[in-house]
């Protein structure tokens, strides 16, 4: 016999997850655009803030939803 869960609103809120979603795609987008602009700054502008430019262009390759 199979049995039904019952799942209530308050359990399963399909609001809260369109939210989570959201804030995710948001967070990509800004990886994505902080990424990209790490990789076009001058070698002297990243030596100020301590990174190699090698370490520039490792970051800016990496996937947006990579951490």
């Amino acid at each position: 016999m199979i049995r039904a869960l019952p799942i209530t609103i308050r359990e399963f809120d399909l609001g809260q997850v369109f939210v989570k979603a959201a804030k995710t795609l948001r967070q990509w987008q800004v990886r994505a655009e902080q990424r990209h602009h790490l990789g076009e700054l001058d070698p002297h502008v990243l030596r100020d803030i301590g990174v190699t430019v090698e370490q520039a262009k490792a970051e800016a390759r990496k996937p947006f939803w990579w951490h």
